[in-house]
């Protein structure tokens, strides 16, 4: 019974609105890896236990074919990870890049859980009031 209203909570949703995708990019954390870009910012929510997921590839990746499959690849790599690694509270935009096209679904999983540790520890690291790009004195 618990575990399932724990999966209630931990559902994940899909961005569609412009103006989420403008305002996560506008919160400038995101980590880069070979294959995609994933950016944070907390949710706008006002019960903040979603997970919410907008996915992003440009022309630049390739035409609708080669889009439509990062894309695809991106949601199935997001389902299997994000429930486990994602923190509640927060919406993801993940931005697809051209080697994600022949990158292996492993090395897929294990950049955007890459991604996703880096994140949560420059997240933490920012909880003390510093900011990561400061050099110390």
């Amino acid at each position: 019974m618990i575990q399932q209203s724990e999966n209630k909570i931990r559902k994940i949703s899909v961005l569609s609105r412009r103006k989420d995708f403008l305002r996560i990019a506008a919160g400038r954390k995101k980590w880069v890896s070979n294959s995609m870009i994933v950016q944070v910012a907390k949710t706008t929510d006002t019960d903040g236990s979603a997970l919410r997921v907008g996915y992003t590839a440009s022309k630049r990746v390739g035409n609708a074919v080669k889009r439509s499959r990062a894309k695809r690849r991106l949601r199935e790599v997001v389902r299997r990870t994000l429930r486990d690694k994602g923190q509640r509270g927060h919406d993801y935009v993940v931005i697809a890049r051209t080697a994600m096209l022949s990158a292996s679904f492993d090395q897929l999983i294990r950049d955007f859980s890459w991604c996703l540790r880096r994140l949560n520890s420059v997240k933490e690291h920012n909880r003390g009031g510093k900011n990561p790009d400061q050099e110390p004195m």
